[in-house]
């Protein structure tokens, strides 16, 4: 059996579907019982989470999660699908430490926020930039144009005053 129909099998109610992706045994979990799933992977022995990614639909987003169980040498992967309109799902930093980059990378690329992050901030952006590259309606057509301010704190601008300004 693999861990996908395993936790299908532990957890039936919080286990949408089950399947393969890229050669990964997957489970499609629901959206409030993801905190209980990831619990009962780690018990399962995956200690290593290393990716979250958020992909964008235009309908709906979907939260990926890859494990890494370094005893079974086994991969296993989590997909929660949300909402366009409001895309959030529970942070795992409460379960694994290495979700904080993570989720940080997929709400500032993606803009997937994670209730209970200890510090949803940007990761990769400054903060006053506008939108979430990575998804399909994120504005190309506007330029953005980041200059560091006397006090060292990134300035943002979409006309390139600040540009300007520093010469």
């Amino acid at each position: 059996m693999n861990p996908a129909e395993e936790l299908k099998q532990k957890l039936p109610s919080a286990v949408v579907s089950i399947g393969i992706q890229v050669n990964k045994p997957m489970a499609v979990i629901k959206k409030e019982e993801l905190l209980n799933a990831a619990q009962k992977v780690k018990e399962m022995g995956f200690d290593h989470l290393s990716v979250i990614t958020g992909i964008d639909y235009m309908d709906h987003f979907e939260v990926v999660y890859n494990f890494f169980s370094y005893a079974k040498k086994q991969n296993l992967a989590l997909k929660v699908i949300t909402d366009h309109e409001d895309p959030e799902v529970d942070s795992l930093t409460s379960l694994w430490k290495g979700a904080d980059w993570l989720e940080r990378e997929t709400y500032d690329l993606v803009g997937i926020k994670f209730i209970g992050h200890p510090n949803l901030v940007r990761i990769l952006l400054p903060d006053g930039w506008i939108g979430h590259p990575l998804r399909k309606d994120y504005d190309m057509d506007t330029e953005q144009f980041v200059t560091i301010g006397e006090g060292g704190e990134d300035i943002v601008s979409t006309d390139g005053s600040n540009l300007l300004r520093r010469k």
